[in-house]
């Protein structure tokens, strides 16, 4: 025990410590908390729970509302003639897009939210159509109704994307967290986001953005009518006349695609591509690339001029050939020289003939190139007469190399000859079903000619001639010659043509695309040999005969120099 005396003493001890104890608190509570403290980890440790919940209801908001867009129907509408489908997506590219199967789409810089309105035509009711163009006031009913049909469509597929999205954000954010209240926060966020969107939409959106149209697929030549002289592109009134002008347009285009025969068994056709004359024109790649999308094309067939001078940018371009999926068979033009042939060669997809029958797709395909180099020569200049004997010559070493390989081979013989010239027939005529040619830059079809059984197709420019004479027309008032291509359907148990559409589409700026289909008889000629056609002794120069897959050096071909009568009559479009 301690003694009332020791009290007093150890009171003020405990009386001073306690004091000290106090001041030692009262300091502590003054001072920041350490970073090293329970309370600051506590209440870190509650922050960043709190981040992360709100991130990973963010996040999964967003994915169901993704979803939800993903599920979006289109919205079906009639504009005039056409039945169209329009669809708003959220899309980094703020552009209005109209998609026209099978020949491309056209797109326009409309606005600037981050919103994709794509439009499909669908189909097209063909009476309707032929009514709007045959009645007075049909495009003046068609301004009136497009732009209110397409408005409402455009308003009622926003309404949806709203719904779809709050759905799945919402159901994505319930079934997560199973939390109702997250989950109506969620669809709210969504249906606002969404909202915001198509108000910045129709905010920015920009009529007159509909004068500066991006075209893709077939459609990359058709733009819309350019004034070349004064070098700007005719200004549209208003939005409303624009749009009835493509209503228009594109109903021509299905008015055109109605009147195709039908029936023919895709599953057991071989589908070929004739092109040719591309003159440099990279647009020509273009459209083979669209064509080989659309209709699954089986091979391309080049029948020359590909280039014009055989310059080495030019030859660059044919580089081009070895993007495109499909097998690519060629033989020179009188402007392609050895380089571009030599080009052509490396790539991988690409098969040269010259005196010698390939198989490719099934199809035995003969081919010689053209003994003439004109590189220099603008083909409606003068001199494209000179080279006549040699081109003779080689039609007939051509159809002598065929003669000799259906003796080889009887039960498969060539299907296809490949001449690039049509002007001299002779030698071919009876020794092949079938001749593809160009060098005209307009497309004729010549069938059982001379009676000879043989069917003689030549096809126009590709590539509008562009660069032998396909600008001077433009350039003088005149027209811009069409791009043309030829698309062959070969029964693939006869390897006989049954069918081919005509593909045009309008040069140089002109709004024009149209396909015809011819189909073939059913009844086959027999090949015979006209009378005095066989191959005349010494007709073939040695200096031109062509060593089979070799050719002839540019140096060993004939150049043409001065002008020889007739010159080429300018109606049928020149020749190159």
């Amino acid at each position: 025990m301690t003694s009332d005396e020791d009290q007093p003493r150890i009171a003020p001890e405990l009386a001073e410590d306690d004091s000290d104890l106090s001041v030692d608190e009262h300091s502590v509570a003054e001072q920041p908390e350490s970073a090293e403290s329970p309370t600051r980890r506590r209440r870190l440790r509650r922050r960043r729970a709190r981040l992360l919940h709100i991130t990973t209801t963010a996040v999964v908001a967003v994915l169901g509302g993704i979803v939800g867009l993903l599920l979006v129907p289109a919205t079906t509408v009639e504009v005039g003639p056409l039945t169209a489908s329009v669809h708003l997506r959220p899309s980094l590219s703020s552009q209005t897009v109209i998609l026209l199967p099978p020949v491309g789409e056209v797109a326009f810089d409309t606005h600037t939210a981050p919103v994709r309105i794509e439009a499909r035509v669908k189909g097209v009711d063909v009476e309707k159509a032929e009514a709007l163009f045959y009645a007075d006031s049909g495009f003046a009913e068609l301004q009136q109704s497009a732009p209110e049909a397409i408005t409402a469509a455009a308003a009622k597929n926003a309404a949806l994307n709203a719904l779809f999205a709050a759905a799945g954000a919402g159901l994505a954010v319930g079934l997560t967290f199973r939390r109702v209240r997250r989950a109506l926060v969620a669809g709210g966020s969504a249906v606002a986001v969404v909202g915001a969107s198509v108000a910045a939409t129709s905010v920015t959106f920009s009529p007159a953005s509909l004068s500066q149209p991006k075209f893709e697929g077939l459609l990359s030549q058709a733009a819309y009518i350019a004034d070349l002289g004064q070098g700007k592109v005719i200004d549209y009134q208003s939005y409303r006349d624009t749009l009835a002008e493509f209503v228009g347009q594109v109903s021509a285009l299905y008015i055109a695609a109605d009147s195709l025969p039908v029936g023919l068994d895709q599953e057991n056709l071989i589908t070929v591509l004739h092109v040719s004359d591309i003159h440099d024109n990279p647009q020509a790649y273009d459209v083979i690339e669209q064509l080989h999308t659309q209709f699954a094309i089986d091979v391309v067939i080049d029948t020359g001029d590909i280039v014009s001078w055989g310059t080495p940018l030019e030859n660059e371009l044919l580089h081009s050939i070895g993007t495109l999926e499909v097998p690519y068979v060629y033989v020179s033009g009188n402007h392609d020289g050895a380089a571009a042939a030599a080009t052509i060669e490396s790539q991988p997809n690409a098969t040269v003939v010259d005196n010698e029958v390939v198989e490719v797709a099934g199809l035995r395909i003969a081919g010689i190139g053209d003994p003439r180099f004109a590189a220099d020569d603008d083909s409606d200049a003068g001199g494209w007469r000179e080279g006549d004997e040699a081109v003779i010559a080689s039609a007939f070493q051509l159809g002598d190399t065929i003669a000799a390989y259906d003796d080889e081979h009887p039960e498969g013989p060539v299907d296809i000859a490949l001449f690039h010239d049509p002007t001299k027939p002779e030698g071919l005529l009876g020794r092949t079903p079938l001749v593809l040619s160009g060098h005209m830059h307009t497309s004729k079809v010549e069938l059982d000619l001379d009676d000879s059984g043989t069917d003689w197709l030549t096809v126009g420019s590709t590539g509008g001639a562009l660069a032998s004479g396909g600008v001077a027309p433009v350039m003088q008032g005149g027209d811009p010659l069409d791009l043309t291509a030829r698309m062959l359907y070969f029964d693939e148990d006869t390897r006989r043509l049954v069918a081919y559409d005509d593909i045009v589409m309008g040069g140089l700026g002109l709004v024009s695309v149209s396909i015809q289909r011819s189909q073939m008889a059913d009844e086959v000629t027999e090949l015979e040999i006209p009378e005095d056609a066989e191959t005349p002794e010494g007709t073939i120069p040695p200096e031109q005969e062509v060593e089979p897959g070799e050719g002839l050096p540019d140096e060993d071909r004939v150049t043409p120099t001065d002008p020889v009568s007739p010159l080429p009559d300018p109606s049928d479009g020149g020749v190159g």
